[in-house]
């Protein structure tokens, strides 16, 4: 087994877990928003964390929705809705301004949830 595949494994493993506790509301990601802005403001969490961080959740994401992760301009479209909604760190420029929930949409190229 190739560390991508153990990797797999452990975010497959992680979303069934997230999926059976709940843990899928908007305010449990408001709140990780806003703890990772205070870690990088306070200089305990440093940019290359908040990546992993990302990674994180980009890995989750796709995981769950694994029938439209395969297209093309899914993952940059996710990497950059990702990066719109976190902090940057101190005095780093802001990231590219996202496009519109239609253009999303319709990277999504009709998906209709879980």
């Amino acid at each position: 087994m190739n560390a991508d595949s153990r990797c797999d494994a452990v975010a497959r493993e992680r979303h069934r877990t997230l999926d059976f506790i709940g843990l899928r509301a908007h305010a449990t990601t408001v709140g990780l928003i806003q703890l990772c802005e205070e870690l990088l403001n306070a200089g305990v969490l440093k940019p290359d964390g908040l990546e992993r961080i990302k990674g994180a959740i980009r890995s989750e994401l796709t995981v769950c929705n694994a029938r439209i992760s395969n297209q093309p301009s899914f993952d940059s479209t996710l990497r950059r809705r990702i990066d719109s909604i976190f902090p940057q760190a101190p005095g780093q420029p802001p990231k590219e301004q996202v496009g519109s929930l239609e253009e999303f949409e319709d990277a999504l190229g009709g998906y209709h949830g879980a």
